[in-house]
């Protein structure tokens, strides 16, 4: 099945119907067809930058793609060091805490597609030695 990286921004984007990548998250929602993964911090990044409204219909929205089996959230063992290396390697964007935390996913589930709004960040960061990111929405346009 394929799989795709969820970020923040997607999330946001999604729920938030100001945002400007609301109709662009939503047309793909419409049209994927595969497994969506992210990772706590990327979920406690969403929750805090949506209203309780947008909030409680992203939860709805995970509790139903969790249950059809089309939501992984990582649950493997924190690797601090790896983060810490991570952010300090681009510590020249900076890189936060969330981004180091989907770069390490993508990385162990061999993915490279995202979704998210950060286009910019995700352009630098790579899979291991030279392996880039592949922007989904960004392919959108």
């Amino acid at each position: 099945m394929r799989s795709v990286i969820v970020d923040a921004g997607f999330l946001i984007g999604l729920f938030d119907e100001k945002d400007p990548l609301h109709v662009r998250c939503r047309e793909f929602l419409r049209d994927y067809r595969g497994r969506f993964l992210c990772t706590e911090a990327v979920l406690v990044e969403t929750f805090l930058l949506l209203s309780q409204n947008q909030q409680l219909r992203c939860l709805e929205w995970l509790a139903d793609a969790t249950g059809a089996g089309l939501l992984q959230v990582d649950r493997a063992a924190i690797d601090f060091g790896g983060l810490e290396k991570l952010m300090r390697k681009y510590a020249d964007q900076p890189m936060d805490y969330a981004d180091a935390s989907v770069v390490l996913l993508a990385t162990r589930a061999g993915v490279k597609e995202i979704l998210t709004a950060d286009q910019r960040d995700f352009e630098v960061y790579r899979l291991g030695a030279k392996t880039r990111f592949i922007d989904v929405l960004r392919q959108r346009d």
